[in-house]
């Protein structure tokens, strides 16, 4: 039994906390500055542009990239002979038999996803993972090792470069 652990990315979840951060800390600026002009003066007179842009990043941008790791939910994925079970925080566990997995590819629709599929062709779970990709061909491995899988790949462009796309069905 094997166990993996990420944290998911939602980028519609992440953009709009992101945004609705900027927000609030533009708000408070703007409070603690005294307003729009005393703001104006403050930047007027600060000296290096650089070096207000710098001490802006820090204060605006970087909070960003530690407190964005909170609102990601972290996953769980537990391996074992005969299932996957998928837990994440705060949500009731999801058990997947591998006989119920006709398919998985690699990068199907975005780059460092992992979409499997059932019997009807249905998406039974989707892994995309925000800080841990290459646990992607681990996953694939153990599910892989449960069946006949074949092996079909497949070029995709994005932008002026290619990737590609790893499709395992079962046989």
């Amino acid at each position: 039994m094997k166990t993996y652990q990420y944290s998911e990315i939602n980028p519609v979840k992440g953009i709009l906390f992101a945004l609705a951060y900027l927000a609030v800390a533009a708000v408070i600026t703007l409070y603690i500055s005294g307003g729009v002009d005393h703001l104006a003066d403050t930047v007027n007179n600060f000296g290096s542009i650089k070096g207000l842009g710098f001490l802006a990043g820090i204060i605006y941008i970087v909070p960003i990239f530690f407190l964005i790791k909170f609102i990601y939910p972290k996953v769980t994925i537990s391996t074992d002979k005969n299932q996957l079970t998928i837990t994440r925080k705060r949500q009731p566990g999801i058990s997947i038999a591998y006989n119920d997995i006709t398919s998985a590819v690699l990068n199907a629709e975005k780059i460092n996803t992992l979409t499997l599929y059932g019997k009807a062709n249905e998406i039974l779970f989707k892994v995309h993972p925000f800080n841990n990709p290459q646990i992607l061909k681990e996953i694939v491995r153990d599910i892989i090792t449960q069946g006949v899988f074949k092996q079909t790949m497949e070029q995709k462009k994005l932008f002026k470069g290619t990737y590609e796309v790893i499709s395992y069905k079962r046989s």
